[in-house]
């Protein structure tokens, strides 16, 4: 931290968001501003407001954990430093998701203290209660992304003011996860139901969203102590998980809505947070531009530049079409068990109006006509919205936890405690009988998964079912750098790298108008790279390692 920064905040007793360099963003919460339930409230608002903005959700966090997943393919200089994990620990699109959350804890904690000094009578018990449990909920959701994208971080419990250690150490990722569960245990007992949120704190978190992301913690790290040997002790938090997945499904707040389709359409968003468990919130801003706005830019970043109408970019409404997929992912989902699965229809755009036109474009595997246009890539399809006010400022929320995951948790946990049992089938076949819905046209298809499976087959089964569901939602790289493949001791990232893209021609695929067929690879050569530990986690922010003589690197990234 420089001086200039120390003296500033000496000086004018600030508390502050606690971020890279500890700089003073904040200006103090008087012990006496709040004076009723609305002051409350938007204090309770400006503590969420770090989420949407281009620092973290809506921008730079997903180069993270979007772009960095194995399933993504990409050419975006940018964007390959995440994809393929050369990126600068200094680099400004790094950084900035770190000090987000940081801001995030910072301004929870203020607000706790303050909520603690408030004349007695101004806020009701329950009231002040439930803020309290958001506020809880809020500085374990920022530790629970800290750790598992750094590992142990520093942890603070109490707002930065004039007096605080500006150079604190790294706490283990033991201490960081106690907090963690203590902090969303706290938050379950606090928050309300879906069911009696007001209409004006839509979007704020519920006691199903912290029992939902509580069940999802304990499954992570009931993961790392497999991960390093201690299966006897992970066995305690997948009942853990279990039982707080249970706790969601058991509680009938939520439930799966019956066409897929229905989660990705803008104009029904209010009736997908009936299975939307917790969401960061994106709206066409007419207050701001682009990105400084608090609309999404999914839309514009993951459809093509040759399809029009789909996102607010004046320029025909068109796509930057710089993330797309990768064609061996595509494919596992187009055959076998996965074939005519409506769920790869509505994920994966293969096929599109060529620029507005009555001509169609055609990506991997399409098989195209003599009129039509050929790409190579196939595109997630997922986030549209012809009515964004600019290319970055659409409605598409960032749905964080989905009922289906919460089901997919409980199957994992369920198979990781006793074998493929019964109970994790049927958790586990709840999303294929939501699949064969479809759009209400009944299909046979996909079938409930095979009976018969191995403790391992199983969870490689989970794994493959979290790529289809979750496709494009934040979850791959989480997902593949905390699952085991079926040796029990690889993780799926290091499986990708070590062992299956070595067995495959790496080459981009190309349409053969010819014999009308595909050839080639099936993968983005650019992003397959050599296996190196340090995957499983990022760099801590070198701006973060300069500022504070106490903060430690991690060991693969010791330059």
């Amino acid at each position: 931290m420089t001086t200039k920064y120390i003296a500033i905040l000496i000086a004018a007793f600030m508390l502050t968001g606690c971020s890279l360099k500890e700089k003073i963003y904040d200006s103090a919460i008087s012990d006496t501003f709040i004076k009723s339930e609305n002051d409350a409230l938007f204090q309770l608002n400006g503590v969420y407001s770090f989420f949407p903005t281009f620092n973290c959700f809506k921008s730079n966090l997903p180069y993270q954990i979007i772009d960095g997943g194995d399933d993504i393919a990409v050419t975006n200089s940018t964007k390959r430093l995440f994809n393929e994990r050369t990126v600068s620990s200094s680099n400004i699109y790094f950084t900035s998701a770190w000090s987000s959350f940081f801001n995030t804890i910072n301004n929870a904690n203020a607000l706790m203290e303050t909520l603690e000094k408030t004349t007695p009578g101004i806020l009701s018990e329950s009231y002040k209660d439930r803020i309290m449990g958001e506020l809880y909920f809020m500085r374990a959701f920022s530790y629970f992304y800290l750790v598992r994208l750094y590992g142990g971080v520093p942890l603070h419990t109490q707002s930065v003011q004039g007096n605080a250690d500006f150079y604190p150490a790294r706490n283990s990722v033991e201490e960081v996860y106690n907090l963690i569960f203590e902090d969303l245990k706290k938050a379950t007992e606090k928050c309300i139901p879906y069911s009696q949120q007001p209409a004006k704190e839509f979007g704020h978190a519920t006691k199903g969203a912290a029992q939902a992301i509580l069940s999802l913690a304990y499954l992570t790290y009931a993961n790392s102590l497999d991960l390093k040997g201690q299966s006897g002790d992970s066995k305690t938090y997948y009942q853990f998980a279990a039982n707080y997945a249970d706790s969601v499904i058991q509680s009938h707040e939520y439930f799966l809505i019956s066409n897929y389709a229905d989660l990705w359409n803008v104009d029904l968003e209010k009736n997908a947070h009936k299975e939307v468990i917790f969401s960061i919130q994106f709206t066409r801003d007419g207050t701001a531009a682009s990105a400084s706005s608090r609309g999404s830019e999914l839309a514009y970043f993951l459809q093509p530049t040759t399809r029009f109408n789909i996102c607010g970019n004046p320029t025909d409404g068109a796509g930057a079409g710089t993330t797309r997929l990768q064609p061996w992912f595509v494919q596992m989902y187009k055959e076998g068990q996965f074939a005519n699965d409506y769920r790869s229809e509505v994920s994966f755009l293969t096929r599109w109006s060529y620029k507005g036109t009555a001509r169609e474009a055609v990506a991997f595997p399409e098989i195209t006509n003599a009129n039509e246009i050929v790409e190579q890539y196939p595109y997630i399809n997922k986030y549209i919205d012809p009515k964004g006010l600019q290319a970055r400022n659409n409605e598409n929320d960032f749905y964080v936890i989905r009922l289906s995951e919460v089901y997919l948790i409980k199957a994992e946990a369920e198979n990781e405690l006793n074998g493929p049992s019964s109970d994790a089938y049927t958790a586990f076949n709840m999303l294929r009988q939501r699949a064969r819905l479809a759009d209400g046209n009944q299909r046979t298809t996909p079938e409930n998964l095979p009976a018969g499976l191995s403790k391992q087959e199983f969870r490689l089964a989970v794994f493959n079912e979290r790529g289809l569901e979750l496709v494009g939602e934040g979850h791959r790289w989480f997902d593949a750098v905390r699952m085991r493949y079926l040796d029990d001791k690889t993780t799926m990232v290091e499986y990708r790298y070590n062992k299956f893209y070595p067995t495959m021609t790496l080459k981009a695929p190309a349409y053969n108008a010819t014999t009308h067929t595909w050839t080639g690879g099936l993968v983005q050569p650019l992003n397959v790279v050599s296996w190196s530990p340090k995957f499983l986690l990022w760099p801590i922010p070198s701006p973060e390692i300069d500022a504070n003589p106490n903060m430690t690197q991690n060991t693969e990234y010791g330059w």
